[in-house]
This record gives C-alpha cells, structure tokens and sequence, in this order.
C-alpha cells in the first residue's frame, strides 16, 4: 500500500502533538512494510510564493512546502491555496499514492481533499482538534468564553479577508464542508471529539475512534522521582491561556511555598509573562521553565517528576503529554474537560480540576502533598491503564482502516461560485431561499455550498454568482464569466454590476436581494 502523509508540519520544525502522530503513525506504517511518504508545510523560513525543499526523516522522503504567516491568518485565507494544490497534483501524478492520510492541514490547503477523491485516491483524515468546525480551532471565543453554539461562528469572525475583499466567514465554513465531504474515513482519538464533529455535521458512519496509540516501551524503563520534601509538579506544553497556565500558576501560587517545586517545559507566546507572573505573585516557590526540549528527551522530566499536571481551559482531544506521562507512571491532574476524562479515572489515577478554576486545581494538587504515599500508588495505576493504549495496537486499527475500500457517497455537492462579496441583505436572502441549514449543523446534500470564486473552478461548480464588484478591478469578473461560458455554466450578476452585465448578452441579471435569492433558487432546480 502506497501512503501519502500529509501534515502542515512535520518534524523537526515543529514539533506539537499531532506533529507527533503523524510523525509516528508514518513510521510505524514503513516499518510494516508500506510505501510511505510525507508532503508537510514549513513556515521555519516564513517564505512566500511556496517553494518546495525534499529532505528524509527516519527513512521517510518529506516534500516540504514553505509557507508564509499569511498562509495561516486566523482572518484571512487559511484553507485554500491554488499553488499548494499544483504541487501536491505533480506529487501523486508521479507517485500514485493508493491513499492519503491526513493530519492537519490548515496552513496548507484543504483542496487537496477533493483533488484526491477525484483521483481515485481513497482519503483518510485524523483529528486532533476542532479547526472543522471552528475557525479559533479551541472551541475558545474572543471573548475568551468556551463557544457553546457553533453555529454562531461570525459573532466571533463575522467576515474574512481574501486579498483585499471581506467575503463572509459562511463561505469558508461552506468551503470546509465541501472538501470534508472528500473524506472516506474520519479518525478521532477520542469519543468526545468524534462526537463534536457528528454534531457539527459530519457523517457518523464514517467516523472512527482509534487512539493515536503510545510507544510504551519509550516510557517503561521511567522511574518517577521518589518522595522528598517537596511535590515536583510538571507541566509539558504550549505556553499560552488555552491551556490554562494562568490558572496552574495561581493554584501553585496557594501551595504552601515551600513544599512544592513545579517544571514548566515549552515554548510559546506568552512565555516571558507567565515568568513575570510567577515571580509577581509567588515569588519564594521553587519553578524552572524550560524552554522548548525536543520529544526525544521528554522523558528525562518525567523521571524527575511526582505528578504531571495539564490544567487546559479549552477541550483536548487525547493529549499526547497526558499519555506519555500515564505510560512513564505518574499521577495526573487535569481539567475535566474534553477527551481529557477518557484517559484520567478520578481517584484511582490522578484527579480531575474545574477548568480555570485555580483553587480546584490547588486542592488536587495538595492531595499529594497531603498524601504523598497515594503518589507512587495513582502513578501505578496510570501505568497500567494506558497499556490498552499501546501504539501497536492502534496502528493495527489504523492500519486496517486506511487499507479499506473508498465508502460509497451520494450524488455530490452543489457548489456556487461566489465573486466578489455579496450584501449582507442579498447574502442572507440568498442563504434562506437555498441554504436554510446553518452551518456546524448537518446540512441535507442538496442544500449547496457557496464558494469563493477563486478557490474551486468552473468544472467543480453548478453556477456562477458575480455577487459584488472589486474596487479597481472589472476584469476579473468578466474573466470568471468567460470561463464559466466556455464550461457550459449558468452565470448569475447581481444589481452592483451593471456595467459588467452590459457587456453581456445572456447573463441573468437580478435586481434586490429577494430577487437575486429567487432566481438563485430557481437556477439551481434547473441544474
């Protein structure tokens, strides 16, 4: 079996957690004897125009694409690049992959999706956590609340930039639905996230849990520090409020100073204000942060650990530090939040704290000061219950799963071709007539997806809607209707663009927002 990885990072440029398993789940599948290779983003340089580097990792040959900052704007175009998709076409042109198995993939371009299901290429995706469905990917709003309806994406990123025109966030979630649809298999480590994206619209039948797995025997030969005077408290992982260090400093910040000792390793945006906190609040408590350490070397700070602790305010999927850290034999105390409650059993292999809740967290952390002989008995019983999660048996599962038959869909989506942005008056007229389903909800197959132009072309799509004009640039408009012509397409132009319907005899031009979403509908029955 030939597979094809892809992951918009890839080590050893970045190394985070689903960096980690797709990392992993290649190897493992090389050494089962499979046809493995690896097409990744690299934004270590920050260059635009994405050239494209070839390494080789463990064995592995890498396409690497340079990606800029721009490629991933959490306001703009992060889901669909023309030029990614060119390269990733000559990659299987010549290589002919029989699957494609993805992780993440924002960054680089979500069109690469449809392009393989087109090609006959059986696909394959991985979750590791909420960017399907939600744009800040943490289900966090920007009011810093956990999002608690999805459907009200735009009351956190009402519009997104593409170039220099704002467009609706609804057609980049409409572009998402598209290209998941290309989706054969969905792979969730966790039944909490299989059952967010089930909620947010995606196929239960193709759904599957499997464990991203760990290598136990990386861990077993780990012994956790003995008891001393005081608790040796660590937490791995991204500096930044998501995962709730804020939170884990003020609850060490209530532990009695000289009884607790706590390791931060990481990096991450936020790192020289978390430094400046601890010390401004508990400045007498023993701390070292770290910095980044390579994966290789993680289990060195386990070994010097009484209890990991990974105090997140917005919901994980299966963290890979919570596993590494069952598997070396440590105590965990966590968020109830999550899939983080699949791996933790309450009072038996850690305990579980209130996300955000600072004192919660303290009382947890101070049983094993209160009772340190509980340490080596909960880091026991998380060794144990973590061998159901050894990485072999979860690549046999995956291993089965990406070696399966394509599943069977109906007849595909219909797809509008939106230039320019639409009224907000038109635009939620037209979604009323057509569209009525919101999106992050599971939509019936015949309720289309409206598309930036640029971002499919005129054999994907069923229409064109010339929806508005872009200041200083007419061309463009009548360059899009020409190829929608000569593809045999419908073009629809609305009232702001009378000039360029003048220059046409047999486009239909709508005046008034119930108009335009009339003839939309209409156009589309007779598709």
């Amino acid at each position: 079996m030939k597979v094809l990885v892809i992951s918009n990072f890839f080590p050893p440029h970045v190394i985070g957690g689903a960096e980690i398993i797709a990392h992993h789940h290649a190897v493992a599948l090389a050494q089962r004897g499979h046809e493995v290779r690896v097409l990744a983003g690299d934004n270590s340089a920050d260059l635009p125009g994405y050239p494209v580097n070839h390494d080789e990792v463990d064995g592995l040959p890498v396409t690497r694409i340079s990606l800029s900052r721009l490629d991933f704007a959490a306001t703009g175009n992060n889901v669909a690049h023309p030029k990614v998709e060119r390269i990733f076409l000559d990659l299987i042109e010549q290589w002919q992959p029989d699957v494609l198995h993805a992780h993440h993939i924002v960054g680089l371009s979500l069109g690469i999706l449809q392009l393989a299901r087109a090609r006959g290429i059986r696909v394959a995706l991985t979750l590791h956590d909420h960017w399907g469905f939600c744009i800040n990917s943490t289900r966090i709003t920007r009011h810093k609340q956990l999002c608690q309806d999805s459907t009200q994406c735009a009351s956190c990123i009402h519009e997104i930039h593409i170039d220099e025109t704002l467009v609706p966030q609804r057609l980049r979630q409409d572009y998402m639905r598209w290209q998941l649809d290309a989706v054969d298999h969905f792979i969730s480590p966790s039944h909490y996230l299989a059952n967010q994206y089930i909620a947010n619209g995606i196929n239960a039948e193709r759904m599957h849990v499997i464990a991203n797995g760990i290598e136990l025997s990386r861990f077993k030969h780990v012994k956790p520090a003995a008891p001393e005077k005081r608790l040796k408290i660590l937490f791995t992982g991204y500096m930044g409020d998501h995962k709730g260090v804020p939170t884990l400093l003020e609850a060490v910040a209530r532990l009695p100073h000289d009884k607790v000792h706590l390791d931060m390793v990481g990096d991450g945006h936020q790192l020289a204000s978390y430094i400046a906190k601890i010390a401004s609040i508990a400045p007498n408590v023993s701390v070292k942060f770290w910095g980044r350490m390579p994966n290789s070397r993680i289990a060195e700070r386990f070994a010097d650990a009484h209890v990991f602790v990974l105090p997140s305010v917005c919901p994980e999927n299966q963290p890979v530090t919570i596993t590494e850290a069952m598997a070396s034999g440590l105590p965990v105390v966590a968020s109830r939040i999550g899939g983080i409650s699949e791996l933790v059993a309450e009072g038996h292999t850690g305990w579980l704290a209130e996300p955000g809740d600072a004192a919660d967290l303290a009382e947890r952390l101070g049983y094993y000061i209160e009772n340190p002989e509980q340490i080596a008995a909960h880091g026991q019983a998380s060794r144990e219950r973590i061998q159901a999660f050894a990485f072999d048996l979860q690549v046999d599962h995956l291993e089965a799963l990406l070696a399966g038959p394509a599943t069977e869909r109906p007849e595909p989506l219909r797809l509008i071709a939106c230039h320019g942005a639409p009224k907000a008056e038109t635009f939620a007229a037209v979604l009323n007539e057509v569209a009525p389903t919101p999106a992050n909800r599971p939509q019936p197959a015949s309720q289309p997806c409206c598309i930036p132009a640029t971002w499919l072309t005129p054999e994907q799509a069923d229409l064109l809607w010339v929806a508005g004009p872009i200041a200083g640039d007419p061309v463009t408009a009548l360059k899009h209707i020409e190829a929608y012509r000569a593809a045999g397409k419908p073009v629809l132009v609305d009232e702001r663009n009378v000039a360029t319907a003048r220059q046409l005899d047999d486009a239909l031009l709508l005046r008034g927002a119930q108009q335009v979403a009339t003839g939309m509908g209409i156009l589309l029955q007779q598709i």
